[in-house]
């Protein structure tokens, strides 16, 4: 048909289908070019300005079940001999590099790098950790006696629990690094606190008690609690033997007796268990009266309930003599 009937002629069609798709093109690298510039290049220029972490060579806090000590590693509590106090009441150079490592083991989890109070556990923890940049607020003060008192016993309340397990020379040495974090002045010494505590370590020396992990404390609590059965206490109208008569005088709750007996750790002396069962009663579930009994009496009580096994001993008893 003609032009003057409306209809448009084939090129012109071809024309418009081409600019049409060179504006789509041009569209699309158009929007990749906004979409780039709002979200790829900020992100770039952040990573670029962000400062680099300096590898350490101490190596890191055992993951956040270190936070407040109920994780840290078992160890055997010991007497420690006196220690002169001129060695580690003065900071010097060794002692803030002892301190330094230490720090960076067990506080930077809370306290942070720098000491801030920004460490990645800083945010689950109420209140939050001191920073020890500042002289605000410092629960027990800041002056050596104070630090060294706050290390030994924690804070309770806080997240700040007490790490008496580590050697006091080496608590002093954290005290001095930790002092160091901030620059105020922290004014002078107590002579009397400061005495007292160079007299601890010039004369008694320390006790570090035994530790051990609370998961471990748990399992073993868990292990001692499992599910017994009841001791079998021979009725009286069914058997009237020495042994049944011995049992039923000595047995007062036989569910008590069977976690006892289950849990004992003694092996199978009959002197050992009788000092063991004699002790704990009447808690454990055995009558005062075992206390009174004689050698041949508990071993019968032994044989009827370990050695025969009638209620069977927690592991790792009869390694135990």
């Amino acid at each position: 048909m003609s032009e003057k009937h409306g209809m448009i002629p084939a090129e012109w069609m071809k024309e418009g289908q081409g600019l049409l798709s060179r504006y789509s093109l041009l569209s699309g690298v158009a929007i990749t070019f906004v979409l780039f510039g709002l979200i790829v290049l900020p992100a770039l220029l952040r990573e670029r300005e962000a400062p680099k972490r300096v590898p350490s060579d101490q190596p890191a806090a055992p993951s956040l079940g270190w936070l407040d000590q109920a994780e840290a590693p078992a160890s055997k509590g010991r007497d420690l001999p006196p220690v002169d106090p001129a060695t580690v009441m003065t900071s010097n150079a060794t002692l803030m590099a002892k301190g330094e490592k230490i720090f960076k083991q067990n506080c930077t989890s809370c306290h942070g790098e720098a000491g801030h109070g920004d460490g990645p556990a800083a945010g689950t923890l109420n209140p939050k950790p001191r920073d020890f940049s500042q002289p605000n607020s410092w629960t027990n003060g800041y002056r050596i006696t104070d630090i060294f008192k706050t290390i030994t016993n924690g804070v309770k309340g806080t997240g700040m629990a007490p790490f008496d397990f580590i050697r006091p020379a080496d608590r002093m040495a954290l005290v001095h690094y930790v002092r160091s974090l901030g620059s105020f002045d922290h004014g002078k010494e107590d002579p009397a606190a400061t005495k007292d505590l160079a007299d601890q370590f010039r004369s008694k020396g320390f006790h570090i008690p035994n530790h051990i992990p609370v998961s471990i404390a748990i399992n073993k609590m868990v292990a001692e609690q499992r599910s017994v059965s009841r001791v079998a206490v021979p009725a009286n109208n069914k058997e009237d033997s020495a042994t049944a008569q011995l049992l039923r005088s000595v047995i007062q709750d036989p569910e008590r007796v069977a976690r006892t007996v289950a849990t004992t750790t003694v092996g199978k002396d009959p002197e050992v268990v009788a000092r063991a069962w004699a002790a704990g009663a009447p808690s454990n579930g055995f009558a005062v009266e075992v206390a009174t009994l004689d050698k041949a009496s508990w071993q019968s009580v032994v044989d009827a309930l370990i050695a025969s096994e009638s209620v069977a001993p927690a592991p790792g008893a009869e390694q135990a003599r």
